[in-house]
């Protein structure tokens, strides 16, 4: 009697922790957000805020913060006001910055842009917007300890002026084998006037048996003017050979490719 009583109670601690652990989360849409305006026009967003939780009720605040991405891709987080390209002081949230979620419930946001009636001289801006839950939930961590759990999420906010054509441009700066690490380096700008994605493809084949290998692709995301350093490692069962490295960025909503050649020696 006494071990059914200790199975059933160890029963009911696994089911309270998966339970705790289900209760927290945050659904944004869409989870970057684009505005085109002229100098002085404001633009109007919405975003869909969700608590998909079926127990907890989410008490949530919005703030701004500046945001770019360093060499490697990586975001770089910083206060309002901080970075060249900052929009955070042109941004008003509605109906309010401060509300609060019942389980399963929705939320509206509305995010309006402003530019300044007098332009600088970048074409693309950006801001970062977090929505925080502040009223943190009991669940248990791996090793089964109580800990408080809340919420943050951010979406990417970017404005780009109407009145100047969009102009999607990025080209290959540099392709090298680095020998000591078994890497190849690539490096890539963005030499238009908007923000562009794309996806880097990069195939190797053997000169000598013809056989080829598909290397990992490499999602990326540039703002104007930024630099872009990849690093592709080599797959282990590359044999020993001369290679010939072909480099393919697809991007933008037509598509355009950009290529680069290498030609290596792998020992």
């Amino acid at each position: 009697m006494n071990n059914t009583i200790f199975n059933f109670k160890i029963l009911l601690f696994i089911c309270t922790v998966q339970l705790l652990h289900a209760q927290t989360g945050l659904t944004v849409s869409p989870p970057r957000t684009y505005f085109k305006s002229a100098s002085g026009e404001g633009k109007t967003e919405k975003l869909l805020i969700t608590n998909p939780s079926k127990t907890s009720t989410l008490n949530l605040t919005v703030s701004l913060n500046d945001w770019k991405y360093d060499t490697t891709g990586n975001n770089l987080i910083a206060d309002p006001g901080t970075y060249t390209n900052s929009m955070s002081s042109w941004i008003t949230i509605g109906p309010e910055a401060y509300f609060t979620l019942a389980p399963g419930e929705s939320h509206e946001l509305l995010v309006t842009v402003t530019p300044p009636a007098k332009k600088d001289s970048l074409n693309t801006h950006t801001a970062l917007l977090f929505i925080t839950q502040t009223n943190p939930v009991d669940s248990f961590n791996d090793k089964g300890a109580l800990i408080k759990v809340s919420v943050r999420t951010g979406v990417k906010l970017y404005h780009q002026y109407s009145d100047i054509p969009e102009k999607q441009e990025v080209d290959y700066l540099d392709f090298k084998f680095e020998k000591e690490n078994k890497t190849l380096f690539l490096t890539l700008q963005n030499t238009g006037n908007s923000w562009t994605d794309g996806t880097l493809e990069t195939e190797l084949i053997n000169q000598a048996t013809g056989e080829k290998l598909n290397l990992e692709d490499q999602i990326m995301y540039t703002m104007p003017g930024d630099t872009r350093h990849v690093r592709i490692p080599l797959p282990a069962e590359i044999k020993p050979g001369k290679y010939i490295a072909t480099s393919t960025f697809s991007y933008g909503e037509t598509d355009t490719i950009k290529m680069a050649e290498l030609t290596f020696t792998y020992e």
